[in-house]
């Protein structure tokens, strides 16, 4: 689920909400995330707490029970919303957002994570700027719920493709570019390149999507033929 805008009004606990869980706030400051299907988190929290030991920067795990997973807020905006509010700092955002996967590839992929084609590389499979808040000491990733095992330029290639392939106004456009820009100055573009194809497949696996975001898919693929 991607964490989009943060809302928070008086302390009133949702923050976010999608197709497979929702975020809240409890009066006490922890963050909630909670399964819509009761599906258990646990192993979402096993995720987070080995990548904490390997200096990754996620949100500390306090408990889990069941479908819910108790986390630490951090505080700050999330990338998109920084996007938003200060579309000049996009291509800082760009190399930002580049240099959480030069970090992921340092990490070796635990072996219970899901294989998501061939390789062994650890990936987040959804990282893109509304899962990535800028908290007080930097930018800290959430939502690691499709984390899986694989080719780490699928990871990358996915990345691209939600900022290539969102709809935006005319102005949106300048700054996407911008950041993509300085995004693909920091990866191997060669290698998102070849694992395009796949990170498309898989953006189009998902049957909630509609035409329109279909076309745009296809289309952004096609700019980097």
């Amino acid at each position: 689920m991607a964490l989009g805008e943060r809302i928070i009004a008086d302390r009133q606990h949702l923050i976010a909400s999608g197709k497979d869980a929702e975020v809240l706030v409890r009066p006490d400051g922890l963050l909630v995330k909670r399964s819509r299907l009761g599906t258990s988190l646990a192993g979402e929290a096993r995720l987070l707490r080995y990548l904490r030991g390997h200096g990754l920067p996620v949100p500390d795990v306090v408990s889990v029970r069941g479908g819910e997973l108790v986390m630490e807020y951090v505080p700050g905006p999330t990338m998109a919303e920084e996007l938003s509010a200060r579309p000049w700092r996009a291509p800082v955002l760009g190399h930002h957002l580049a240099g959480l996967h030069q970090r992921l590839a340092d990490i070796p992929a635990p072996p219970w994570l899901p294989a998501a084609g061939r390789g062994d590389s650890l990936l987040h499979m959804d990282l893109h700027p509304g899962n990535v808040v800028l908290g007080p000491a930097g930018p800290v990733v959430l939502d690691w719920g499709r984390a899986a095992r694989g080719n780490r330029h699928l990871d990358v290639a996915l990345s691209w493709l939600v900022l290539a392939s969102a709809k935006l106004t005319r102005r949106s456009q300048v700054t996407r570019w911008l950041m993509l820009r300085a995004f693909l100055a920091r990866v191997d573009r060669a290698g998102l390149r070849a694992a395009l194809p796949a990170a498309a497949a898989h953006r189009l696996s998902d049957t909630d999507r509609g035409p329109e975001e279909r076309a745009l898919v296809r289309r952004a693929v096609a700019t980097m033929r």
